[in-house]
């Protein structure tokens, strides 16, 4: 045997054997993710299945027959007025949400990073709200927003801004704003306390030189604090689109979806349609176009959000 050919063999002996310990490596690794996997697939990913596979099929509540009719569903729904005035509700529900607790969240998250007195205790403070659970707060809001006996009515008319109490939860144009401020004041504090940890972790040398350089607030806010946050504000953000667009407890607890369905998102219809309607079908449906805008809507977001590199 040559030598070039000695070589050869020792270089598919060593080969094998690395193939071996990463097979073996990876085994291990497999194994112990197994579970969590098996949990992950019997909790989220078979209700996922079963609701592709019963959108497809006309499903009374009160009855075990269940008749295949197709895409019909998903037909008679992109074909009324009813899913598109739902979108522009849920739209306006999620844009303004989303958008009200990271603003507000920042600026909390901003002063709760300087050296203010009591800051420790305003930390703590501000977890309330989110510690609360959705149906009280939204309970207690719907009393604050009650049109004789609620608190802002109540200081409305004592400002001398109105003349009478404001009926704003029974009113078509102003319910969803009586609930979105519910919805803001609720999650804001989770969007405060992942701002200021964000906050925490820049570097303040940083800051140190911009101000040797002359740089103002603004500008350190605009060019070092943002920059270092873009991460966070992605999962930030991201995050509080999900949940805002799948939240059902506020609005129902406040508002049950009226006046005249004009506080109704998506969730709140499948909901109506699934099980107080009882046709399970049909409101499968729903929730399957809900998943998927959410899943097509996550991919979009993370691939503008991270074109560009670092650059917010």
């Amino acid at each position: 045997m040559s030598l070039a050919e000695e070589y050869t063999e020792a270089s598919d002996d060593s080969r094998l054997e690395q193939g071996l310990a990463y097979v073996q490596r990876n085994s291990r690794a497999y194994l112990l993710i197994a579970p969590a996997a098996v949990f992950l697939l019997a909790v989220v990913g078979y209700p996922i299945i079963e609701t592709f596979r019963l959108s497809l099929y006309q499903s009374p509540a009160d009855s075990n027959i269940e008749t295949f009719v197709g895409l019909q569903h998903y037909v008679e729904i992109f074909n009324s007025d009813i899913f598109y005035r739902l979108l522009w509700q849920t739209g306006r529900w999620v844009v303004v949400g989303v958008a009200g607790k990271t603003l507000l969240g920042l600026l909390i998250a901003v002063h709760l990073k300087g050296d203010i007195r009591g800051r420790k205790f305003f930390r703590t403070a501000f977890l309330i709200p989110w510690g609360i659970p959705y149906a009280i707060s939204a309970v207690v809001f719907r009393w604050i927003e009650h049109p004789q006996f609620g608190y802002l009515n109540a200081i409305l008319l004592k400002l001398g801004i109105i003349e009478q109490g404001i009926g704003i939860l029974g009113n078509p144009s102003l319910a969803w704003l009586g609930v979105v401020v519910a919805d803001i004041w609720i999650g804001t504090p989770f969007m405060a306390i992942i701002f200021l940890a964000g906050l925490q972790s820049i570097p303040q040398e940083l800051y140190e030189a911009a101000a040797i350089d002359g740089a103002e607030k603004w500008h350190q806010f605009r060019y070092i604090t943002l920059p270092q946050l873009k991460s966070v504000v992605l999962i930030a953000t991201l995050l509080s689109t999900i949940w805002t667009f799948v939240s059902f407890d506020v609005i129902w607890t406040m508002t049950g979806g009226g006046p005249i369905s004009s506080t109704a998102t998506l969730v709140i219809h499948i909901y109506q349609v699934g099980l107080q309607n009882g046709n399970l079908g049909r409101g499968a449906a729903y929730s399957v176009i809900g998943f998927l805008f959410l899943f097509v809507f996550a991919i979009i977001y993370l691939r503008i959000y991270t074109r560009g590199g670092d650059e917010l």
